[in-house]
C-alpha cells in the first residue's frame, strides 16, 4: 500500500476513535428546542442556566445598577408577563427589569431574566415597539441560545481537534480564527434572526400591533448613524445581522401578520388591536416623567464636584479627569488612565479606623502608614496599601470617612510607578469630601422626559426652545422619529427632555 493510501487508512481510524469516543458523549446531552422543535446538542442544563442567570442578575444589579421607578418597572413586567403567556418555553420564571444604561439596548440572561435598558425605554415610541423587543428577547431564553451557543462553542472545539488530529501535526488552528471568531458570530447571527421570527410571533400571538418591531429598527437605525455616523453594516464577525437587513425582513413578516390577523382573527379580535396613535398615546403617558439619565438619587456631577442629596454630602474629582457614576461607586480616571480616585459606601458606622480594620480583614490587604485624620469637622482614618484587581495590584491611599452614621471609603491608586507622582491630587480629593450646604442641596437638578403639544405652525426648533428641551434637536427628532425643520401637526406630541429640581428622600440614608 502506497503512503498517501497508509496515511488515509490511519487518519480514518483515528476519526473513528475519536468519533467513537464523541458521538455518545453529544447523544446523551441533546434535547428537543422547545420553540424550534428540533434535537439539538445542549450542555447547560435548566439548573445551570437558572444558576448562571441568577449569578449574573446579581452582577448586573451591582455594577450597572436597575431602574428603582416603581411603576415603570411594573408596565415593563406587566408587558412582559403578557408576552410570556405565548412563549413557546413555560419551564422558566420570566422576569423583566430595566437596566440603567444610556444607551439603547436589551438582552436576556438564561433562566429567564430579561432587560431593557433606559435608554431603549426612551428610544421607542409605542408600546408595541417595547413589546417586540421584549417578545425578541423572551426568544432567546424559549431557543436556549446561551445554552445552545455554549454547546457550539464546545462542540466546534471537538471539530477543530479532530481537524487538528488529522492533520499529521501541521500548524495548529488558531481558536480566534475558528470557533473563537467566525463560526461562532455566524451562528449568533443565526440566532438573531430565529429570535426575530420567534418573537415577532410572541408578538402578534399576544395581539401586539405586527409593525412594531420595524418600527423600533428604524429608531434603532436612526440613533446608530447619529452616535456613529454610519448606519450598522453587516461584517463578517459581527453577531447581529444588518439592521437594514432586519428592519426588511419584519416589515415583511409584519405585512405577512397582519393579513393572517385579517383572515384567522376571531369576531371583535381586529377591533381590540389599539391603533398606532392610541398605543403611542398609552405608551407616552406610561413613561412620562422617568428620569432620562442616571437618577438624582444616586448622585449628580455639576463639573466636577459631585453632589448626592439624599446622601448629604459632596466631594471634587480632580480636573479634567473622566468621571463615573455607578452603581456602586463613583470615581475617575487620569487622562493617561494611570490613576483613579472612587468612592465607595462601606456601610453603617461611626468609627472610621474600625472601618479600615474590618475592610483590610475581608480583603487581605496590609495597611501601612495607618494614621486618624480629620475630614474638615467629621472623623477619619488613613493607611496605603497594595490592593489586588483584574488589571493587576494597584498601589493606593484609602481615606475612610464617617459621616451621618454612615463609613465611606475613598481610593486613590496607580497600577505601576510611585504614589507619589499623584499623592497630592488623591489627598485633595479626600479633603474636598463634606456635607452639602443648603444652596447645594437644593440645586441639584435631574432630566426628566415629558410631552409637549405642538402648536399651529410649529417647527421643532420653536418647539424645543418654547418648552426649554435639553436635547439637542438631532435627538429629539431621533427619539421621536419625526424630520427636524418639518413643520408639526397641530397638537402633536412630541417627546422633550426638561431638567426639574430634585426632591431628596429623607428614607434614602437609612436604607
Amino acid at each position: 500500500m502506497g503512503t498517501r493510501a497508509r496515511r488515509m487508512r490511519h487518519q480514518g481510524l483515528r476519526m473513528a476513535l475519536v468519533l467513537a469516543a464523541v458521538l455518545p458523549w453529544l447523544a446523551c446531552t441533546t434535547a428537543v428546542n422547545p420553540a424550534t422543535g428540533r434535537r439539538e446538542v445542549v450542555l447547560m442544563t435548566p439548573e445551570d442556566e437558572q444558576r448562571i442567570g441568577d449569578q449574573a442578575r446579581r452582577e448586573i444589579q451591582s455594577s450597572l445598577g436597575l431602574v428603582r421607578d416603581e411603576e415603570l418597572v411594573a408596565y415593563v413586567q406587566e408587558i412582559g408577563d403578557r408576552l410570556a403567556q405565548f412563549s413557546p418555553r413555560r419551564d422558566v420564571q420570566y422576569t423583566f427589569s430595566i437596566v440603567e444604561l444610556d444607551e439603547p439596548n436589551a438582552f436576556a440572561l438564561p433562566g429567564g431574566h430579561i432587560f431593557v435598558s433606559r435608554g431603549l425605554m426612551v428610544l421607542a415610541n409605542s408600546e408595541a415597539e417595547l413589546a417586540h423587543v421584549i417578545g425578541h428577547e423572551i426568544a432567546h431564553v424559549a431557543a436556549k441560545h446561551s445554552a445552545n451557543r455554549d454547546a457550539h462553542a464546545k462542540t466546534f472545539g471537538i471539530a477543530t481537534l479532530i481537524s487538528d488530529m488529522l492533520s499529521g501535526g501541521g500548524e495548529p488552528i488558531h481558536e480566534s480564527e475558528t470557533a473563537g471568531a467566525n463560526p461562532i458570530a455566524r451562528y449568533a447571527r443565526n440566532q438573531e434572526r430565529q429570535a426575530d421570527l420567534i418573537g415577532q410571533e410572541i408578538a402578534t400571538r399576544a395581539n401586539v400591533e405586527p409593525t412594531g418591531m420595524a418600527r423600533f429598527l428604524t429608531a434603532l437605525d436612526n440613533y446608530t448613524k447619529l452616535s456613529q455616523g454610519f448606519s450598522m453594516p453587516q461584517t463578517y464577525f459581527a453577531t447581529h445581522p444588518a439592521l437594514r437587513e432586519r428592519m426588511a425582513e419584519a416589515a415583511t413578516r409584519a405585512q405577512t401578520e397582519a393579513w393572517r390577523q385579517r383572515g384567522d382573527a376571531p369576531p371583535g379580535l381586529q377591533s381590540q388591536q389599539r391603533s398606532l396613535e392610541e398605543d403611542r398615546d398609552i405608551y407616552l403617558d406610561r413613561i412620562e416623567g422617568m428620569a432620562v439619565e442616571r437618577p438624582a438619587s444616586e448622585g449628580v456631577f455639576v463639573d466636577d464636584r459631585f453632589l448626592h442629596a439624599d446622601l448629604d454630602f459632596t466631594l471634587r474629582f480632580p480636573h479634567g479627569w473622566t468621571t463615573r457614576n455607578e452603581a456602586s461607586w463613583v470615581g475617575a480616571f487620569a487622562p493617561k488612565r494611570d490613576g483613579v480616585v472612587a468612592l465607595e459606601l462601606q456601610g453603617p458606622g461611626n468609627d472610621p479606623a474600625q472601618a479600615a480594620a474590618d475592610y483590610a480583614t475581608r480583603e487581605g490587604l496590609k495597611l501601612q502608614g495607618a494614621t486618624p485624620v480629620k475630614i474638615g469637622e467629621l472623623n477619619g482614618f488613613r493607611a496605603v496599601s497594595v490592593m489586588p484587581t483584574a488589571f493587576g495590584p494597584l498601589k493606593a491611599e484609602i481615606t475612610w470617612i464617617a459621616h451621618n452614621d454612615l463609613v465611606y471609603r475613598l481610593i486613590g491608586g496607580m497600577q505601576s510607578g510611585q504614589l507619589r507622582k499623584y499623592q497630592g491630587l488623591f489627598r485633595k480629593f479626600a479633603q474636598s469630601f463634606r456635607p452639602l450646604s443648603r444652596e447645594e442641596s437644593g440645586s441639584v437638578a435631574e432630566l426628566r422626559l415629558r410631552t409637549a403639544l405642538a402648536l399651529p405652525g410649529e417647527t421643532l426648533p420653536e418647539l424645543s426652545e418654547r418648552t426649554g428641551n435639553e436635547w439637542d434637536l438631532t435627538f429629539t427628532s431621533v427619539a421621536n422619529g419625526i424630520f427636524t425643520h418639518e413643520p408639526l401637526a397641530p397638537g402633536q406630541r412630541v417627546k422633550i427632555a426638561v431638567r426639574e429640581p430634585y426632591v431628596p428622600d429623607a428614607a434614602a440614608p437609612s436604607e
